[in-house]
């Protein structure tokens, strides 16, 4: 019988432990909460500022972008297929092999489509 009031301190100390993690992860929970909200608004204010910035600095980006002859683009598909299917190039080295050749010797490529085009 000795073993009994070991059990129920056991018992005891457990339960205490876990009301007191309890405890614990609630408060660590409600001050993320305000740190995240805290946070939020400190934010706003930067975003206010930061805004106009950053879509100055997008025009430019999207009004010098090429448009793409579709039948370059279609003999570029073309080219990709035939080097996965008869040179037995990976889809992933196709793309790194286009680059190299636009970069080295002038192919004249104005784009170069992702890996995934060759996938789909």
């Amino acid at each position: 019988m000795p073993q009994l009031p070991k059990l129920i301190r056991s018992r005891d100390d457990w339960r205490t432990r876990a009301v007191q993690r309890a405890d614990e992860l609630r408060e660590h929970r409600k001050t993320h909460k305000r740190d995240r909200a805290h946070i939020a608004e400190l934010k706003q204010p930067l975003d206010a500022l930061h805004g106009p910035a950053e879509a100055d600095k997008k025009t430019p980006a999207t009004t010098a972008k090429s448009v793409v002859d579709l039948s370059q683009a279609q003999e570029v598909r073309t080219l990709r297929v035939l080097l996965v299917i008869q040179a037995v190039v990976s889809y992933r080295s196709v793309q790194r092999i286009l680059d190299l050749f636009n970069a080295l010797a002038g192919f004249g490529l104005g784009w170069v489509p992702h890996f995934t085009s060759v996938i789909n």
